[in-house]
């Protein structure tokens, strides 16, 4: 993540996928590019009032003001623990189907990630899909940097093992 007086840009690269993330500096979306393994790239413009999801074959337009961008949860996320908010709930939009998703976050305690005291948060969908939809659950330092992660995608933990 870079930070200037503008806002913030976040940089995000996988073997599956790499993502742009423009924001204000309170991490307000502005504009996401997410361009997957075989090059198809999805926009999405933020306005105060929605957003347009540009997909490789459609357009889609979310009349919806205060939405996240699903690629950038664990950062937002962070934020909000360093805020002393971490249980939130919003809607995202994924950019694999252009489609916004309701999330819910709640946390589970404090617990330490090797020295660290952490927060553990775990994040859901929620209404229907909260019973048959994935969940994930983040480990934040009181600062937000994330120092594990355990979801479908895979587990991540700064610890030493």
């Amino acid at each position: 993540m870079t930070r200037t007086a503008e806002g913030v840009t976040i940089e995000g690269k996988s073997p599956r996928w790499t993502v742009t993330h423009r924001a204000n500096a309170d991490l307000t979306p502005l504009h996401t590019d997410h361009t997957d393994a075989d090059g198809r790239t999805v926009t999405i413009e933020y306005g105060s009032s929605g957003a347009v999801v540009t997909l490789p074959d459609k357009t889609l337009t979310h009349d919806e003001a205060g939405l996240w961008d699903a690629d950038t949860l664990d950062i937002r996320l962070g934020q909000q623990v360093a805020l002393g908010k971490p249980e939130a709930s919003f809607h995202a939009i994924d950019t694999g189907s252009g489609k916004v998703y309701s999330f819910a976050t709640e946390v589970v305690g404090t617990e330490s990630v090797g020295s660290t005291e952490c927060t553990h948060v775990k994040l859901q969908l929620t209404g229907l899909l909260k019973m048959v939809g994935p969940k994930w659950h983040y480990w934040f330092a009181n600062d937000g940097q994330l120092m594990r992660f355990e979801g479908p995608a895979g587990t991540f933990s700064t610890e030493e093992n």
